[in-house]
């Protein structure tokens, strides 16, 4: 056939027979893939339907009956109508996926999709007149799997709730309602305590039975107008709409109550299962205006609600910008700046209260971001929960050891560079493999490193971290526990733990002097670290005042803002070269020119006083009211008080009970205008005051007084200083000691080493199938192996026999230091033997002869 050929008309066919007659020819579609049927009449009579449609109906006489008589629970469910319709008007039907309940194999109803095509067929001759048609396909598994998999993606397929996805649809759907309307909208996550464990009790298949009821448990007590979604494994998501908080708030409590109800379950009859759930909820707009805020801050109140206590429910009241987000972003930022140049260090000098001079500095690395330093204490922690902690550590460690390298260069060899350690570093204990070629690599000694940990990484397994501890501190590093008094560590860590260091956290040290509760704790975490042989650094020190009490209370070092705020490496290296500038008169052991505290509301009284005492050696302060004279004494150390009586606020006398209440060791005088006798006795009698000394005074009378008291004070000072050189010596000989014992230790664990390899040797030595022996450097037999024992047993006892007892054909004398053979005959036995000299490689003498047949 070509192109041309197309456009020609089509023969005239003979006419088609009208049906029924020709309706015989369509026995060929018995055998289609789908389903025909051909009905008649207004009231549908079945001419004709082929196997596949006697199947779909569950019915095989169909022929001659109407169809409502044949099918009524298919013409009752609008199929009749509908094909009525169609002869009707003469118009074809065409239906996808039609849904039709039909009977199945055991006489139940069952759904089933049918794809169907209704023509019409008006010229029919068969009897009843107008025909249809039906042509059509069972597309029910086809319709279900779709439909499944529709639900699959909106639902949660174990409990039937909505998911993640279409929770997140009707929220932001709900949000633009509420907006419109101005009412109410609460998102809540609820998720179950320790769902893990029990799920490990009960099993997988019990477990899922658990979820299924919890999610029926929920949706209970939530009520019909609250969305209840599945969000993961153990973790529920709610939506309220229209509701006031406090009605909320009763709801949500009665669902925790409902889902802690006992469950029964014939796997574990012998006891009751219980699960109790937190829930964390957020409120529009207060925590957000989006679909993302809302569930953000939903999740921050879970996790604070989790914190509380199971069954437990908390409400997010911040508003979206929160530091969980910046901490987020940190994160990211330190991650950039490690694989990068973004990283720089600070070092904190650390000064020791006895020479005055900086005895170590502390690393801490700095971060720059969003235009400001993020706090050291923040970066760690961040560190952490990103992962990055030990990699931070690592770069901390090599560029503080290559800071000291240039230190030492420069003369100060001494100093010592403390760094942290992190979690991630102490969970892998692999501390002496990553610490000693990092400083090695830097060329300084172990000697120049402080390690600092923080107290609550001594809570999980001390015994295995006291192991790496121990190899660290005897390659020369010095630990430092930092933070001592607010983490979780016991007595019993610190006796077992190779610590040298104890810092005492700044919490403490900011409440110290005045706080005597706080000064009586530092003072006695002092006393303990020495009684252990170690020293004590206090942290924080932010005032005079708090470091002369350590220094008179027997703290070694002091850091912090009164020291030097953290500075970067080139100004540190010039503050090495100055010194810290701390006075001499807060050391331990200061002899210092006595210092005066003038306190009265007149300034002519005290600027005569001063002009009086000028020239007598003495460092002079003034006041004006007993509080002006308090806030001093907080920041200078001060020997001798003189005060007026009559003071506006307090008097003088109230004035200095609350100094000998707080600085007891200062000499207190009152000179007053006015003699109160029964204030004044009751100060003296009550120890508050030295001496009571009356206006208008002598001069000569009164600097004669002033250096009696100056001079009373000196000598209580020199007693305290001899008190404190005792102490020192004290916890010098403690810190030996300490040493001492783990010398000691050490020696005795290779000493056990030893024995025990001793112990193999002999062993391995017995089990050798040649005679052996060996004797010492006077021919004494001191060893001998199981096989020369039964070569010799005939001769008696082998051990302490001389060597020429045993062989009397040794060389006289036996060759220095060379080994040497020679031949034995043992009864009728010819032996071969070899001598080997001991002493090439150990401190052994003697011989050792091993013995074979010839």
């Amino acid at each position: 056939m070509n192109a041309a050929t197309l456009h020609l008309p089509a023969p005239r066919m003979a006419p088609t027979p009208p049906c029924p007659e020709g309706y015989v020819a369509l026995e060929w579609l018995e055998h289609a893939p789908g389903f025909v049927a051909f009905l008649v009449g207004p009231d549908l009579v079945f001419a004709h339907a082929n196997d596949a449609y006697k199947q779909l109906v569950g019915r095989s006489d169909l022929i001659g009956l109407p169809m409502g008589d044949a099918l009524p629970e298919v013409a009752e469910q609008g199929v009749a109508a509908l094909l009525k319709a169609a002869l009707t008007t003469g118009e074809p039907v065409v239906h996808r996926a039609w849904p039709v309940q039909l009977a199945g194999p055991g006489g139940a109803l069952q759904l089933r999709y049918v794809d169907f095509v209704a023509q019409p067929v008006p010229h029919s001759a068969a009897p009843g007149g107008a025909g249809l048609l039906v042509l059509g396909s069972d597309v029910t598994m086809e319709t279900v799997s779709q439909r499944d998999l529709q639900f699959s993606l909106t639902h949660d397929m174990l409990t039937g709730l909505p998911n993640h996805a279409l929770f997140r649809d009707r929220l932001e759907h709900a949000l633009r309602r509420a907006a419109r309307a101005q009412r109410p909208l609460q998102v809540a996550a609820l998720q179950l305590d320790l769902f893990k464990r029990v799920h490990a009790l009960v099993g997988h298949a019990g477990g899922e039975r658990m979820l299924v009821e919890i999610a029926r448990r929920i949706e209970r007590a939530a009520g019909p107008d609250v969305t209840v979604a599945r969000d993961g494994a153990d973790k529920f998501l709610l939506l309220l709409e229209g509701t006031q908080q406090p009605q909320v708030t009763a709801r949500i409590e009665e669902i925790i109550r409902t889902v802690a109800a006992p469950f029964e379950h014939a796997e574990h009859a012998e006891h009751t299962v219980y699960v109790t759930c937190c829930v964390g909820g957020a409120v529009f707009p207060l925590s957000g205006g989006t679909a993302e805020d809302l569930l953000l801050a939903a999740d921050r109140a879970l996790a604070c609600a989790q914190d509380a206590g199971a069954g437990t429910q908390r409400w997010d009241d911040t508003l979206p910008a929160d530091g969980g987000l910046d901490r987020l972003r940190i994160g990211f930022a330190l991650r950039e700046a490690l694989a990068g140049d973004g990283l720089s260090l600070r070092y904190r000098p650390r000064v020791d209260l006895v020479s005055g001079a900086i005895c170590a500095v502390e690393a801490s690395v700095c971060l720059h971001h969003d235009g400001a330093a993020v706090p050291s204490a923040t970066l760690l922690g961040v560190a952490e929960e990103c992962g990055l902690g030990g990699a931070l550590a690592d770069w901390v460690l090599r560029h503080a050891a290559a800071h000291a390298a240039q230190w030492r260069a420069h003369g100060h060899t001494a100093l010592r560079v403390g760094v942290n350690l992190s979690a991630r570093q102490v969970a892998m204990c692999d501390l002496e493999g990553t610490i000693l070629p990092a400083l090695a690599a830097a060329g300084v000694p172990p000697t120049c490193l402080d390690l600092e940990l923080a107290e609550h990484l001594l809570a999980d397994d001390a015994g295995r971290l006291a192991d790496c501890l121990h190899a660290l501190r005897n390659a020369g590093i010095r630990l430092c526990l930092d933070g001592f008094g607010t983490g979780s560590s016991s007595l019993v860590n610190l006796q077992r733990l190779p610590l040298d260091v104890l810092k005492i956290d700044g919490s403490f040290i900011a409440r110290v002097p005045d706080g005597d509760s706080a000064a009586a704790v530092v003072d006695a975490i002092v006393t303990m670290g020495h009684s252990l042989g170690m020293r004590v650094v206090a942290d924080g020190v932010e005032r005079e005042g708090q470091c002369d009490f350590l220094a008179r209370h027997m703290c070694d070092a002091v850091q912090g803002d009164f020291v030097s705020a953290p500075v970067p490496f080139d100004a540190l290296t010039a503050l090495l070269q100055t010194g810290p500038g701390l006075a001499p008169r807060l050391l331990r052991f200061n002899r210092t020119q006595p210092t005066l505290l003038l306190v009265d509301d007149e300034p002519s009284i005290v600027s005569s006083l001063r002009r009086l005492l000028r020239g007598d050696g003495y460092r002079i302060l003034t006041a004006n009211s007993g509080s002006e004279g308090l806030k001093l004494l907080e920041e200078h150390t001060v020997d001798l008080i003189v005060s007026d009586q009559r003071m506006p606020e307090m008097t003088g006398v109230e004035f200095l009970r609350k100094v000998r209440q707080l600085y007891p060791d200062t000499v207190r005088i009152v000179l007053s205008g006015y003699t109160e006798l029964q204030t004044v006795t009751d100060a003296v009698n009550g120890g508050a005051i030295y001496k009571f000394l009356t206006k208008p005074w002598d001069d000569e009378q009164l600097r004669g007084h002033i250096q009696e008291a100056v001079a009373y004070g000196a000598m209580a000072n020199e007693n305290r200083l001899l008190t404190l050189e005792v102490r020192t010596a004290n916890q010098k000989l403690a810190a030996v000691n300490r040493q001492l014992e783990s010398v000691l230790a050490r020696q005795r664990s290779d000493i056990e080493q030893g024995e025990i390899s001793l112990d193999i040797v002999h062993e391995a030595l017995d089990n050798v199938p040649v005679p052996v022996l060996a004797g010492d450097d006077a021919g004494t037999i001191v060893l001998a192996n199981r096989a020369a024992h039964g070569l010799f047993a005939a001769q008696g006892p082998v051990l302490g026999c001389a060597l020429r007892q045993l062989f009397p054909g040794l060389p006289e004398p036996l060759p220095d230091g060379a080994s040497f053979a020679f031949e034995h005959k043992l009864g009728e036995q010819r032996l071969h033997a070899r001598a080997q000299p001991m002493g090439n490689g150990s401190q052994s003498r003697g011989w050792l002869i091993v013995i074979e047949a010839a």
